[in-house]
């Protein structure tokens, strides 16, 4: 194996630990990442909140019809059963219970709007319930899945860490300082394939006898214009 086929093993590796760290990081964030859950729980917190207040509202409006119509049931016995004899206070019986007729009126306005009010209220606790039952049940699935794949990926990055010991031990010591220098100013990208004639990360074309050279493998050429190193392949 020469010396930039050993770099590029090497390089190869590097390449698939660094994406298999970050897909790591990335499935560990989401599994943390509990924003939504908590956002949708407070949703739910104040369409419940709505609710009691719409319940308690409603439960206000029903009691006011109900004592306004027995209020109105007790004066109707009054003036109708024959108990009141004076014209004066019979007039005034009657204005009464016209009054509290009138009244009652408004009174079942106010109940008929209270209940709309609980059912507008309930449908939205209703619909709350089900988006954040619905959302934990996806995030469920979703994470077993996520995990199952973090498994994997720890278990890749273990399998490659061993891998990349083993491809150190093909790669002379002055060479990984290079590789490891290079790698660090160049994006991770040391070692290039050479591509139809030239370097396939900058296009820069090679001369035949620096071509040849490259495909000897004796030696470690790089490119004169972006200064990676160049492989055969």
């Amino acid at each position: 194996m020469s010396r930039a086929s050993s770099l590029y093993r090497l390089q190869q590796l590097d390449i698939e630990l660094m994406n298999s760290h970050e897909r790591a990081d990335e499935i560990q964030q989401i599994l943390k990442d509990d924003k939504e859950v908590l956002r949708l729980r407070r949703v739910l917190e104040n369409c419940e909140a709505e609710l009691k207040t719409a319940q308690i509202t409603h439960a206000t409006a029903r009691h006011d019809v109900d004592t306004q119509r027995a209020k109105i049931e007790r004066t109707e016995k009054t003036l109708y059963g024959g108990f009141v004899q004076n014209p004066k206070e019979l007039h005034e019986r009657q204005q009464e219970a016209e009054s509290l007729r009138r009244y009652l009126v408004t009174l079942e306005d106010r109940l008929l709007e209270a209940m709309i009010y609980l059912d507008e209220t309930q449908q939205e606790r209703d619909t709350a319930d089900e988006v954040i039952n619905r959302t934990l049940e996806n995030r469920a699935h979703q994470q077993k899945d996520l995990k199952l794949e973090l498994e994997n990926l720890l278990a890749k990055i273990e399998r490659l860490g061993a891998e990349r010991e083993a491809a150190l031990a093909s790669v002379v010591q002055d060479d990984q300082a290079l590789y490891d220098t290079l790698r660090k100013r160049l994006a991770g990208r040391a070692i290039v394939l050479v591509h139809e004639g030239g370097c396939s990360a900058c296009g820069l074309a090679l001369a035949h006898s620096v071509q040849q050279s490259i495909r000897s493998g004796s030696e470690l050429i790089r490119c004169g214009q972006c200064g990676r190193i160049l492989y055969a392949g």
